[in-house]
């Protein structure tokens, strides 16, 4: 038998030669995977429609096999059908050179390249009558998926034939890229449309048109509105969007974060919005993007970022005489209330500590605490300030401090500072729970516990300068704050403390002498505990020293030392020992237990300091803490 002449064909006949293969095998069926080949098989008849209408003629029949050389699909017209069908050649049929011999299809496969085998060439006789020009077929990442083929007689073998497979072959490829992007795309949509569904912000993308593209679920519980009938409906005929929303989709501008008023169905809505508008990379207006957030939560993210929180609580308050027992207990008695608190006190007593500590202490501990110092801010500015500003006809807005502190404590710092009109218009907001904001009508519910300080109200009440009715409601629970001179020995424990606190921030150890502590309590503090700590931060700043005596002070406070200050008060010399024995702890400390370095930073000799550590029973253990 004669080998053909193309080198292909050659080394096939070679393989199937040196296999044994008898050239007059009949042809084998196997398995085919229907499941597998189902939508390739529906998804070819749709992309491959011309060659299909070709074997519609006379003497042409479409066939496509498997990965494994097994015929899935033969269509035709009866006549080569049935020439076939005498042949052996039909569904399930393998064309595997390992059965069949050469032919196209399996050099196709084998090769990856488009082959036309014809008569003679084919090895096996069941396959020599006919014309076989296959081309394989690739999915979108390359892999072999099967193999394509025109089936003739060989006599009407026809001069196009290869041409038309490769065509369709490539056709069926480019079908089979094209379903995987658009897969592809259709789970990055689905991705996308869950993502902007899991978001707290609401999304609206609004076409060129107005029309409502897209809008997150989240949409529909801010503006109470129905998401599946709102699509691609005009924004307009769904709800009417704020001026201030409308301008910016009419002139495509953009709009940043702004307080505006939706009206909904269930009332007045306020919202934070921005609009984006959106380009192609032509420069083509495609649609805005519109944000929503609901006010109540933007509020709760201004109050983290502005630190709307209290620090301070009852332990941070030092002090032991019976004044300040007396303020602590009724303080502490106001945190389990529900109404206002008035602070009284001088200035720098520690009010606003006292009300941080209060509103830790209470069940509002949760919520915010925002300070406004009333008499810091311009009288004109007060009222957007506390109550909020908002324009009716633009519907847009900002919140104020009672807004702000929803849940919480409001601090009203030097409350006298308010204009009688500002006075009325914070009973009616405590009285009825709401606020309305100035320029506007829409009332806003509100829960706020206040806490007030003001100077000589009731004097004020008398001259007609503050109104009676709110002084009433504030006064309800009254907490006087001793002034520093008549708490005694506080003193000693507020100094110690702060001189404790110093040595922590600059490094080095500090501690206060005798006489220093002498004329600390001699002292009268015009400006109490703020002026007490000024005071010492500026004589540690000035000084290198780690022992403060009378003459690093000021003068005004240095000549009120009284030379038997610490013979006649026992807190005194005891308060001198505690602030000593800590120094010394700190100095060893610092000079890494060298206690000749420790004695230069104290500026004692060796020896004193030996001897201190022995009367204030020092040991190595704490020491080395």
């Amino acid at each position: 038998m004669a080998l053909p002449s193309l080198p292909p064909i050659q080394r096939s006949w070679m393989r199937c030669q040196a296999r044994g293969l008898d050239p007059a095998t009949t042809p084998q069926t196997g398995p085919v995977n229907i499941a597998a080949w189902s939508h390739l098989q529906a998804l070819a008849r749709s992309s491959i429609e011309d060659l299909y209408q070709l074997s519609e003629h006379p003497g042409f029949a479409v066939v496509i096999c498997d990965e494994q050389g097994t015929i899935i699909d033969l269509a035709g017209d009866s006549t080569i059908l049935n020439l076939a069908q005498q042949s052996g050649i039909g569904y399930g049929v393998s064309l595997l050179e390992e059965v069949a011999g050469t032919n196209a299809v399996d050099l196709a496969l084998r090769e990856a390249l488009p082959y036309q085998t014809s008569g003679d060439e084919h090895y096996c006789n069941w396959l020599q009558p006919f014309s076989l020009a296959a081309a394989p077929i690739f999915s979108p990442d390359g892999r072999a998926l099967g193999a394509l083929a025109i089936l003739t007689r060989a006599e009407m073998q026809h001069p196009y034939a290869l041409g038309m497979v490769i065509a369709a072959a490539q056709a069926f490829h480019n079908q089979l890229r094209a379903e995987r992007l658009l897969n592809e795309a259709n789970d990055q949509l689905s991705e996308l449309y869950a993502t902007l569904d899991s978001i707290n912000e609401g999304l609206i993308f609004v076409g060129p048109n107005g029309e409502i593209r897209r809008l997150s679920r989240r949409v529909a519980t801010i503006l109470d509105i129905n998401v599946r009938s709102a699509a691609g409906r005009p924004l307009v005929s769904v709800i009417p969007p704020p001026p201030a929303i409308c301008t910016a989709l009419q002139e495509l501008t953009t709009l940043d974060e702004q307080e505006v008023i939706w009206q909904t169905r269930s009332g007045p809505q306020a919202v934070m919005c921005s609009v984006r508008p959106v380009w192609d990379r032509s420069r083509r207006y495609l649609g805005s993007v519109i944000t929503l957030r609901p006010a109540e939560s933007v509020r709760q993210l201004v109050q983290q970022v502005v630190g709307a929180r209290a620090t301070f609580t009852f332990r941070d308050i030092i002090g032991q005489s019976e004044a300040m027992r007396q303020a602590l207990r009724q303080a502490r008695l106001a945190a389990a209330g529900r109404g206002p608190i008035l602070l009284r006190g001088e200035g720098g007593v520690g009010k606003e500590i006292f009300a941080q500590a209060i509103h830790n202490a209470s069940n509002r501990a949760g919520g915010p605490f925002v300070r406004v110092a009333c008499a810091a801010i311009p009288r004109q500015l007060l009222d957007s300030e506390l109550f909020g500003i908002e324009s009716a006809e633009h519907q847009v807005g900002r919140p104020g401090k009672l807004e702000l502190a929803h849940g919480g404590v409001l601090y009203l710092e030097a409350i006298d500072a308010l204009s009688f009109d500002q006075q009325t218009n914070l009973l009616r907001a405590i009285e009825m729970g709401r606020v309305i904001r100035s320029g506007g009508t829409r009332p806003i519910p509100i829960d706020v516990r206040l806490i007030v300080t003001g100077h000589d109200l009731e004097q004020l009440v008398q001259e007609g300068r503050f109104r009676a009715d709110l002084y009433a409601r504030l006064s309800a629970f009254t907490i006087d704050i001793p002034p520093l001179r008549r708490r005694g020995d506080d003193v000693l424990l507020l100094a110690n403390h702060m001189v404790q606190r110093l040595s922590e921030q600059l490094g080095r150890p500090i501690a206060l002498a005798p006489d220093a502590l002498a004329a600390l309590h001699s002292y009268p503090w015009p400006g109490n505990v703020r002026e007490l700590e000024v005071v010492l931060e500026q004589t540690a700043q000035t000084t290198a020293k780690s022992v403060l005596t009378v003459h690093d002070l000021p003068p005004a406070i240095a000549r009120h030392t009284t030379p038997l200050a610490m013979a006649d008060n026992p807190r005194l010399a005891e308060a001198q020992a505690l602030s000593e024995r800590d120094a010394i702890v700190r100095a060893v400390r610092s000079a890494g237990g060298r206690l000749s370095r420790a004695a230069t930073l104290l500026g004692i000799s060796r020896a004193t300091l030996w001897r201190k550590m022995t009367r204030y029973q020092i040991s190595r253990d704490e020491l080395r803490a």
